[in-house]
């Protein structure tokens, strides 16, 4: 199977072809969700951290189909000059006075249609993914589902969080090295926030994993059920035996009643088998024979002091 991780999630998202305003969208959560603003030599630059080289060349093309523009690339990032009308143009900066001011994310972006893009760019500049293993089910001890967007910004984390429950998707913020983390943890909810962001392959892998892993608990659960089973019965056994032993040693088992005689002699005749299966062979009930070997060991006990 696959492996499912964030890189593969934004792979699968960079394979697929958006056009127009969508491409407009998923630019702008993008964005939003990495960008630096720097002031060099009095000119205002953006800077943009990818991350990865797949992501700076898809996001480097994209700029060039939308708005006709090249970026500078340093390593793993972007850099733009002039990024004011950039800003604006992906409304994330507004004129206002002779100012430029930050936007809220329903600036005219964000309607049911064009929310899954504005989610899709922000996982791309900032979602992680982990999903635990079928070959190793402790890693579930370490996180297990967890799919989360890292924001620098509170405002707009909390903003995002709002938008996902508008989509369906439940989500929680939490704090993690000065940074506000929109996480969703259960697999469904992970598999959907996947759909929603475009990336329904990874999803139905996940669902197919969710299935390996839960077979894999399921077989464990079962072999560990068995082995306990198994030493409960060996340890009764060992019990009744001892009992037997006492007994015959000290007064013989003739001097038991007869029914007790009779359990005595399959259990020395089967020192390994089940109750359920002696009970089989003196045809009598599990339980009526339980009861006969508890006399036995309390007769043993009396003995014994």
């Amino acid at each position: 199977m696959p492996k499912i991780n964030g890189q593969s999630v934004k792979r699968e998202i960079t394979e697929k072809r958006i056009k127009g305003e969508g491409l407009a969208v998923m630019l702008s959560g993008f964005v939003r969700s990495c960008l630096a603003l720097v002031r060099s030599r009095g000119e205002l630059k953006l800077c943009l951290d990818c991350q990865s080289d797949f992501v700076r060349e898809y996001i480097s093309a994209a700029m060039m189909e939308q708005f006709k523009i090249t970026a500078v690339e340093q390593k793993n990032s972007l850099h733009f000059a002039d990024c004011e009308k950039l800003l604006v143009a992906l409304k994330i900066f507004k004129p206002e006075d002779g100012f430029y001011q930050t936007q809220n994310i329903d600036g005219g972006y964000l309607t049911e249609h064009n929310a899954p893009y504005y989610a899709r760019g922000v996982f791309l500049g900032c979602g992680s993914l982990s999903v635990p293993s079928a070959e190793n089910p402790e890693s579930t001890k370490s996180g297990g589902y967890h799919l989360e967007f890292s924001f620098t910004n509170e405002d707009l984390a909390n903003e995002f969080r709002e938008l996902l429950g508008v989509c369906g998707t439940s989500a929680h913020i939490m704090t993690r090295a000065e940074k506000s983390v929109v996480y969703v943890k259960d697999s469904e909810s992970v598999s959907n926030c996947l759909v929603l962001i475009g990336a329904s392959k990874t999803a139905l892998e996940l669902n197919n994993a969710v299935a390996a892993y839960s077979v894999k608990i399921d077989v464990n659960r079962r072999i560990n059920c068995d082995i306990a089973n198994m030493t409960r019965t060996t340890d009764a056994a060992v019990g009744v035996t001892d009992a037997i032993d006492l007994i015959d040693s000290v007064r013989g088992l003739d001097s038991l009643p007869p029914k007790l005689v009779e359990a005595a002699d399959a259990r020395k005749n089967y020192p390994d088998a089940p109750l359920s299966f002696i009970a089989d062979q003196l045809g009598i009930s599990k339980s009526g024979l339980k009861h006969r070997y508890d006399k036995i060991i309390e007769i043993a006990r009396e003995i014994s002091g």
